[in-house]
């Protein structure tokens, strides 16, 4: 049992170097790209400098993902003047994702199944996988599962920092 559970921590370890390393050497694709949301409207996360970002890479077949957009939607209503959050989602369509945001009165909007797999080019396989971008447009953090403390204190720190 204490291999099995030394292997997993090694094996969470290892995914979030990866992520880490994968945002920093592609984070420039990122910013470019060309975000297609469920609201109708395309994005780049560069037209959003000034702003906390905060990016939910999930799906609707993942059971943590959708735990957490309870307290993703807290979160967006409680910065709502500085952060922007934009779900991630590859492998969904576009209406069962603005159905699955009505029933849960979402605040904010996800991308959806398309032919650019933003997941795939950024080598993420853990879901979710939240990576949050400062107001100058860096990624300041990588995280796999959802911890909503580190998530908003990280979110916390760098609003305060940014009215300093």
């Amino acid at each position: 049992m204490n291999k099995l559970f030394n292997c997993l921590i090694v094996i969470c370890c290892l995914t979030f170097v990866d992520i880490s390393a994968q945002t920093k050497t592609n984070g420039s694709n990122l910013f470019t790209t060309d975000l297609q949301l469920n609201n109708n409207k395309n994005i780049k996360l560069s037209d959003l400098k000034g702003k906390v970002i905060l990016l939910d890479f999930w799906y609707r077949g993942c059971f943590p993902c959708l735990k957490a957009t309870p307290d993703l939607i807290k979160m967006q209503e409680e910065f709502k003047n500085d952060l922007v959050i934009i779900g991630i989602n590859d492998r969904d369509n576009k209406e069962d994702i603005t159905d699955y945001y009505a029933y849960k009165k979402g605040n904010y909007f996800s991308t959806y199944k398309t032919e650019t797999d933003i997941s795939k080019n950024l080598k993420i396989n853990v879901f979710p996988t939240f990576i949050i971008i400062n107001q100058k447009g860096e990624i300041e953090k990588a995280e796999t599962g959802f911890d909503k403390g580190s998530i908003r204190k990280t979110i916390k720190k760098l609003i305060k920092e940014n009215k300093s």
